[in-house]
């Protein structure tokens, strides 16, 4: 079953957080959502971190999120 991965993992990944790190690849598959995405980017200090974030995104598959995801993660949960 594949994962969608939130924000606060991405973020810990970033920083370098080893249980984050240890979590995710305990994961066979997963992606994060365009709203991952976005908040990600909405939280960049400058166009380094954009770049940076750009980069980190383009390597997983980012999904669009809608009602089939959303009833997924409560049937699921």
């Amino acid at each position: 079953m594949p994962y969608l991965i939130d924000s606060d993992i991405m973020i810990d990944l970033s920083r370098g957080s080893i249980p984050a790190a240890q979590y995710v690849d305990s994961l066979d598959q997963w992606s994060v959502s365009i709203v991952t995405g976005l908040e990600l980017l909405a939280g960049a200090k400058d166009k380094r971190e954009v770049a940076e974030i750009d980069l980190v995104l383009g390597a997983y598959r980012v999904v669009p999120t809608g009602p089939e995801i959303g009833q997924l993660a409560r049937t699921t949960s």
